[in-house]
């Protein structure tokens, strides 16, 4: 980088640093005599929790959601044609469909009804595991037709020198293709997890205690403004930041080591 690039990212730091705190500045002037911070920090037992709930539930889902996507991507393959065709119309059906209304049928109509009752007798939350299942196959469907189109775009060649050498399915799947695969997928599997994090809080819908649920009724007993939605959108950007930031550094070093 040469000094005149130097200086005028610096400057355009600068510039944008203190646009920013202009920004901000003014908006809290603004709000400030109608703001109570002290509500916030009553309640805050309560906010912890929800985003403790909510960390929780982000990380089953993601391990739920990338086992559902290898499952969906390998039906998809499979040498079965009514694997293959169930698998589709499983995939379009979900896709096709909001989270909201998975949710809600999913919970009330299928899930609730049968599994309810002997969760609570184990003194399990039925809500919330039927809650971390119903995102997982939801966003596992998305992450499916991902990881197939990532394999797909292998070309035929690296699977047949893999065969050659004596590899077995199971090898040319672990050492040749998804290696390759996932070096083409990850912007998309990055922005598929942001999603999910997000996603999490829908389950407020079927009762589960997580962050935004706790933020909601927070604002709604203490009649909170910016002191509950200002929390609520920096628990979420601590949460999803990390994720870009790994996608980001996995996406460098898969660059290099091609």
């Amino acid at each position: 980088m040469t000094r005149r690039q130097l200086l005028a990212n610096v400057l355009v730091a600068l510039a944008l640093a203190g646009l920013f705190a202009w920004l901000c500045t003014s908006v809290f002037a603004l709000l400030g005599k109608q703001t109570d911070w002290s509500k916030a920090w009553e309640y805050r037992e309560t906010l912890w929790r929800g985003w403790l709930v909510t960390l929780g539930i982000s990380f089953a889902a993601l391990a739920g959601s990338i086992f559902f996507g290898l499952l969906f991507m390998l039906g998809q393959r499979s040498p079965l044609v009514v694997v293959r065709w169930t698998c589709r119309a499983f995939l379009e059906f979900v896709r096709d469909t909001p989270l909201l209304v998975h949710l809600l049928f999913g919970y009330f109509v299928i899930f609730a009804p049968l599994l309810s009752r002997p969760l609570g007798e184990r003194g399990l939350d039925d809500k919330m595991l039927i809650g971390v299942l119903l995102l997982s196959v939801f966003e596992g469907a998305y992450l499916g037709e991902i990881l197939r189109g990532g394999v797909e775009s292998i070309p035929r060649t690296q699977w047949e020198s893999a065969r050659a050498v004596g590899f077995s399915p199971l090898q040319v799947y672990r050492y040749v293709i998804f290696p390759q695969a996932l070096r083409r997928v990850l912007p998309a599997m990055a922005g598929l997890f942001v999603s999910l994090i997000k996603d999490s809080s829908l389950l407020n819908v079927i009762g589960v205690a997580e962050y935004f649920y706790n933020t909601r009724n927070f604002i709604s007993r203490s009649y909170a403004g910016l002191e509950g939605y200002v929390p609520l959108a920096l628990g979420y950007l601590i949460l999803t930041i990390p994720v870009a930031w790994l996608s980001h550094w996995l996406e460098k070093r898969f660059r290099h080591e091609t």
